[in-house]
């Protein structure tokens, strides 16, 4: 796996970055233009603090799909993580080629 330098005028790795809203199952895929995925950042947008509702984000590929796992507390008293539902907007960062 490469690292981009930011003052690298040429790589075969290039960067694809956007906002999806999570479609309330597990994994919200996201199509790149990429074939082959070399890494990625997840975040949730908001300013709010999640309570119960999606706190946590991880991310897989399949080729060039990016996809983004949700999940949550399960309640207030219990913080094992489940699967959210939920329908947050997300940012991500994707490198590849």
């Amino acid at each position: 796996m490469g690292k981009i330098a930011p003052e690298q005028k040429s790589s075969k790795e290039f960067v694809f970055a956007g906002e999806v809203a999570l479609d309330g199952s597990n994994p919200t895929p996201v199509a790149t233009p990429f074939k082959t995925i070399t890494g990625a950042a997840v975040a949730l947008k908001g300013t709010a603090a999640p309570g119960v509702g999606t706190s946590i984000l991880t991310w897989d590929r399949s080729d060039g799909t990016l996809n983004i796992y949700a999940w949550k507390v399960t309640g207030t008293t219990d913080a094992t993580l489940i699967a959210s539902t939920g329908t947050e907007t997300v940012g991500y960062v994707v490198t590849g080629y």
